[in-house]
Formats: structure tokens, sequence, C-alpha cells
């Protein structure tokens, strides 16, 4: 788009479009297909019992669909759908495109002669559907068979065996001749495209590809003629001859079903192909523009930011601000340790970088496993066992053995191995202290004594 406003429209042949715009086309023409094929799968996803086939069968049903819309803009527009967006058709070759021919001029006095003599034949026509669908179809199928023979003929599983029958080494021979000549004959294509591009971009052809220079098929701009050819008639009164006799049951059905049937279906697959497909072009089109441009991306920055902007509501910064309150205070070293609280002695670190005396802190590692009761439940229980001995005076010489027992069972530490071997500051695990099974404890590998 940026290049057609930079164009000066003076200079330009009325006639015969720019290379640019059959190029704009040409690629406009290879995103309809993913496009269809991204949209029904992505609902055969949410409906697979219904489109799963359809989805499977794509590149056939495609083809079908688009060979019969590209036949019915070829026979009305003489161009294909999206030429006739950029409002593009083809004509056949006739002594009068040569260059010392004005074709501007000629098309202006004799409109009706020029776009007549000019009209694609059936072979024309077929030609130019089967380059727009049929290539692109083919090309498909030919590049997913070479994928899967290619990695069969790089690991040597394409090879003639003794114990084949003729038949199977003649095809494995095919296979082995496909996959050695595609790429060669691929190449040799799109050399051949490029080389008949160049000469429409040099003006020496009016052909823009190979197969409409062999067709002898060139490419022109729609004139107002053509709009005028597919404008709808105006109703007139039928000029039927008076019947006297009245119209047969037969005559009656068709007549019936021409009015409520047909025609309301051929005048919506006409505003279909004519009004709706355009939209959607242009839409996919804009979504393409709008996902390449730089607005768009300076746009979804602008609403990220805008969104780190916005306050936050009321009972969001109450939560902050109590939990910045109760936030734990950071620890900061100094002469005393964290421990004992008094002068360190004999001073080693750990793994952390936290300094201690090193026999607090390696004792500490080496039972941090051991976890003491809450002095209040311990507590709860003196007290349950006072009352239990008060209402139980008689039986407490019988039971004191036992009582002493479950009381020294009640106080004896439990423990909990993945709560030990921890810094006592930071509460990371340290990695050279590890739980033995043997001794019960853990050994500390992890502290290291400081020389000043």
């Amino acid at each position: 788009m940026e290049y057609y406003s930079s164009l000066d429209a003076s200079q330009l042949d009325s006639e015969t479009p720019t290379v640019f715009e059959i190029i704009s086309a040409s690629q406009l023409e290879a995103l309809l297909s993913p496009s269809l094929r991204y949209i029904l799968v992505h609902y055969a996803q949410k409906y697979p019992g219904y489109l799963l086939r359809v989805a499977n069968r794509f590149d056939e049903l495609n083809l079908v669909l688009r060979t019969a819309i590209e036949y019915y803009f070829f026979k009305n527009w003489q161009g294909s759908f999206t030429e006739n967006f950029y409002g593009l058709k083809r004509v056949s070759k006739t002594p009068l495109a040569n260059a010392k021919y004005n074709q501007a001029k000629l098309s202006q006095l004799v409109p009706s002669m020029i776009g007549d003599g000019r009209r694609l034949s059936k072979l024309q026509r077929w030609v130019s559907i089967f380059e727009i669908t049929g290539t692109a179809y083919l090309s498909e199928k030919f590049g997913y068979q070479y994928e899967l023979l290619y990695s069969k003929y790089a690991t040597n599983q394409l090879e003639i065996t003794d114990n084949m029958s003729a038949t199977e080494a003649r095809v494995i021979w095919l296979k082995r001749l496909f996959v050695q000549l595609y790429p060669y004959v691929q190449s040799s294509l799109k050399a051949a495209n490029l080389f008949v591009a160049l000469m429409y971009l040099g003006g020496e052809s009016k052909a823009p590809t190979l197969l409409t220079a062999l067709f002898n098929i060139n490419f022109s701009r729609l004139q107002q003629s053509d709009y005028s050819r597919n404008e709808a008639p105006l109703s007139r009164k039928s000029q039927k001859p008076n019947r006297v006799a009245p119209p047969s049951k037969t005559e009656t059905l068709l007549s019936f079903l021409w009015r409520n049937l047909l025609r309301p279906s051929s005048k919506a697959v006409r505003f279909a192909l004519g009004t709706f497909f355009p939209l959607a072009i242009f839409s996919l089109k804009f979504l393409e523009w709008w996902n390449n441009s730089e607005f768009a991306q300076q746009l979804a920055k602008s609403q990220s930011s805008g969104l780190k902007d916005v306050v936050p509501p009321p009972s969001v910064l109450a939560r902050l601000a109590q939990q910045e309150s109760n936030s734990r205070k950071h620890y900061r070293s100094g002469a005393l340790c964290p421990l004992c609280k008094q002068q360190i002695s004999n001073p080693a670190i750990i793994e952390t970088g936290h300094v201690f005396c090193y026999t607090c802190i390696y004792n500490y590692l080496r039972d941090s496993h051991k976890l003491a009761r809450n002095p209040e439940d311990l507590a709860t229980d003196d007290d349950e066992d006072n009352t239990d001995e008060e209402s139980d005076e008689e039986n407490q010489s019988d039971n004191e053995k036992t009582d002493r027992k479950e009381k020294a069972d009640n106080h004896a530490p439990t423990y909990n191995v993945s709560k030990g071997g921890r810094c006592p500051i930071t509460g990371r695990k340290l990695l050279r202290c590890k739980y033995n099974a043997l001794t019960d404890e853990f050994d500390v590998d992890c502290v290291r004594r400081l020389i000043f």
C-alpha cells in the first residue's frame, strides 16, 4: 500500500496492471486456503463428531469449492476471485496486443468489440482455473509425499531386493526417481516463472507466469464495459405470446420451484460471491496489516503500561500495608552469636554466610530434627494428671509407675527430619547436612571455622 501511494498515476498504463498488483493478488490467493484450514481445524476440535471427517478431507473439498467459485468469477468477470478484488482480469492474446497499438484508446473507442474479441476461450479459462486451484493442490500433495519418501530414501529403505516381485520393484524404482527428480523439477518451474515475471516487468511480455505465457493469456484491468455487462438487467415484462391453453401441472410446478426456491437461492449465492467474500478478503488483509504494523505493537505496549499505573482498590492497599507492618525484620550480623546470644567464640560459618559459635551451630544442626513439645501443651497435660490424681487417690500407688512412664513419653521430644538440617536464620536447606538413620542424627559437613 505504501508503494501505491507513491506512484504517479499519469505514468501508469491504464490497460496493463503493474507487477505489484499481480503479486498482491497471488499472495492474497495463497492466504485463503490456510485461513480456511485454520478455522475448520479450530471448530473441529470443539465438534469432532461433525467436522473431523471434513477436516481430514479438507484438500479435496477445498479444491472442489474453490474451483466452483473461480469458475463463476472467470465466467462472469474473466478473472479469479482475488484478481477481481484488485480490479484485474485475464484476456486472450490477440494481434492488437502488440506494443505498437494503444490498447487504452482502442478500448475506449469500441469497448464491446475489443472486449468480446479478447474473452477467454474454454481451454484458457480452465487452464487459468487449474493454475489457481490445481497447482496449489498438486504442490501440497507432492510436497507431502516428498517429505515422506525422502526420509525413507535417506535411511536406505527404498532399496530393491531380490525377493521383490516385478511390480514392487517398479514401484520402488518410481519412488526413488520421484525423490531424485522432484527438487530439480520444482526449481526449474520456479526459475521459469521468475524469468517470465522479469520479462513482464521489463515490458517484453504481458503474461506474468509460465502457464499464461504458454496459452496466450494476458492480464488487463477491468473496464467500464465489464461492469456494465455484469449489471442486473432492468425488469421487463415478459414478451411471451398469449396462450389460450392453461399451463400444465409440470409447468406450474417448475414455475413454483423457480419463483420460491431456485431464484432466491441464485440471488443468495450471487450476493455471497459478490459482497460477502470481498468483505472477508478485506478483513483478512486488514488483520494481516494490523499484525505486521508498528502501530499495533505500540498500542499493545501503551495498554500494558497503562494497566501497571492503575491504582489498586482500598482493600488491596490495606492488605499490603498490613503485610509490610507484619513482615520480619532483616537479620543484621553482629558480635553476638544468634544461638547463644553471647560473644562469638571459635567462630564458624555455614553455606548461607552467617557466623556462629562452632559448638552452638554444630550441636544445633546435629539435633535440629528433634522438636520439643509446646510448654502450654505440657502444662495442660500436668493439670490433667493432677486432676486424675485427686479423683483416684486410692489407685495412686498402683498406677504411679504407669503415670511416670506416660509423663516421660509426653515430655520426650518428637522428630521431624524434613525440618532438620536448615539454617537457623534463613531456614534454607543446607546441602552438606545429611540425616544419618543409623545414628539418628545429622552428619554436619557444612560448618567451616574462621581463622583471623
